[in-house]
């Protein structure tokens, strides 16, 4: 299962990764909101993939620990994941489409 801790940490160092950049972001964005009405149109779709990134950052995260520290609920929690990862491809492609 070294191949599976693998992938789990890199996905859940790309989502953390992901999910703290987009998070100053949306803080710079927050701070700036009336700056440009540009800034005010484009901030839901960067709070929704901020949100997005965040809540893939924790099931990553909890797969991941419960794969290292070989818990009972490991394999559930690996579902968990890659059903989140699919869910969340899908609603960032939505939410970027537009």
């Amino acid at each position: 299962m070294k191949g599976l801790q693998i992938f789990n940490a890199v996905v859940l160092a790309l989502c953390v990764t992901f999910a703290v950049t987009l998070g100053v972001v949306a803080l710079i964005y927050a701070v700036y909101l009336d700056v440009s009405p540009r800034m005010r149109a484009e901030w839901p779709t960067v709070a929704v993939v901020t949100g997005v990134f965040w809540v893939l950052s924790a099931i990553t995260g909890l797969a991941f620990w419960a794969q290292r520290r070989t818990l009972a609920w490991r394999w559930p929690a690996q579902l968990l994941s890659a059903g989140a990862l699919a869910l969340g491809a899908f609603t960032l492609m939505n939410v970027l489409r537009d």
